[in-house]
């Protein structure tokens, strides 16, 4: 795992999953040929620190990516969970877990929850944790959190190193709330949603406005280049042009980085500050 689990999209995920478990500590597990250890902790628990490690085999996720149960809420009467060190060690009576994988199926991690009381976990709830871990695992492999500068070669593609993360965070926050996504917004539901659901929508908006991210950073980037701008302020701008001309905040980035790739000119409202 990486240091982008400190990504605020990271933090969006642990959140839904907490929500969605309903138990004391949700967690992502990194797991190497000896070693698991607890990279992301998301609640509190005596003893249970960002960091904390134990031998691979002596840990709930070895044995889940070993062919245990996904959840149990009686680890104690468990066949597969039972005799693991790590739940004496930390009181343990619940746990779900599921892998986090790659596109080619390599598990580079663990997205779980766990409890010292009994906490049931049903079949739905499993599988939007699935969901969430996809979610995970394609922003700790992105190749995409890139945006665009300008350098004495042309025009080219850098890391976002200057875009902080409470800028990261106001963008993501943003294309939530306006709903936004490239392929257009998940539909809604003709029927209530329970909880599930409900949860589930949540992880459709996130994953779509993940997706919308690259391209608003990417604009940001842009502009903060042409209008020697803080990141943040050309974020500010970029949203305060897209409100005022009725358009959605991912579509002007699209003419934004189109403006750079297609040598097209910057939108007038963006391009009057140029001058």
């Amino acid at each position: 795992m990486t240091p982008s689990l400190r990504h605020p999209a990271i933090d969006a995920a642990l959140s839904t999953a907490a929500t969605l478990l309903g138990m004391e500590v949700v967690f992502i597990g990194g797991l190497d040929d000896t070693t698991f250890r607890f990279d992301r902790v998301h609640g509190s628990w005596p003893g249970l620190t960002e960091g904390l490690t134990s031998d691979r085999v002596d840990s709930f996720c070895h044995r889940m990516l070993d062919g245990g149960p996904p959840w149990t809420s009686d680890a104690a009467s468990d066949a597969a969970y039972a005799d693991a060190p790590i739940r004496e060690r930390l009181g343990i009576t619940s746990y779900v877990g599921v892998p986090i994988r790659l596109a080619d199926g390599t598990v580079v991690g663990t997205l779980c929850g766990i409890d010292r009381s009994s906490v049931p976990v049903s079949e739905a709830a499993v599988g939007v944790l699935r969901e969430l871990a996809s979610i995970v695992a394609a922003h700790v492999t992105e190749a995409d959190d890139v945006v665009i500068r300008r350098t004495p070669d042309g025009w080219q593609v850098r890391g976002t190193d200057e875009l902080d993360d409470l800028t990261t965070a106001m963008v993501l926050a943003d294309l939530l709330r306006e709903d936004l996504a490239p392929g257009g917004r998940p539909s809604k539901p003709e029927e209530p949603l329970d909880e599930v659901g409900r949860l589930r929508l949540a992880v459709t908006q996130l994953e779509h406005a993940l997706a919308a991210r690259v391209t608003v950073e990417q604009a940001i980037g842009v502009l903060a280049e042409r209008l020697a701008l803080a990141p943040r302020d050309a974020f500010e701008r970029l949203r305060k042009v897209a409100r005022r001309s009725g358009v959605r905040v991912h579509d002007l980035s699209g003419d934004v980085v189109r403006s750079v790739t297609a040598q097209v000119p910057l939108p007038e409202e963006l391009r009057a500050a140029e001058r």
